[in-house]
């Protein structure tokens, strides 16, 4: 394991009645707290898509450039948050 850790046990005095959950503590190698999960930085919503449906049977280029524009847009913002969510370390590299 590349980042090792330290867990501690929490026991009943911080148990709430009825809980059944075990509560677990986990700390970077520097004695810091790890927050689980690790929140990733926050990603702005996709705007509003430019495209419509198309006015007759066959898409205009007009019609059809929109939908590439709102792909591409898209694509930019997965992108983004797949990016924010690796820093993180919620996904793999």
């Amino acid at each position: 394991m590349n980042n090792p850790m330290e867990a501690i046990l929490v026991t009943s005095p911080v148990k709430r009645t009825g809980q059944d959950q075990v509560q677990l503590a986990l700390f970077e190698t520097d004695g810091t707290a790890r927050i689980v999960p690790k929140r990733a930085a926050a990603q702005a919503d996709l705007a509003a898509l430019t495209s419509t449906a198309a006015a007759g049977a066959t898409p205009t280029k007009a019609e059809f450039d929109k939908v590439v524009v709102d792909l591409g847009t898209t694509r930019t913002l997965i992108n983004a948050l797949l990016t924010k969510m690796r820093t993180a370390n919620q996904l793999a590299p």
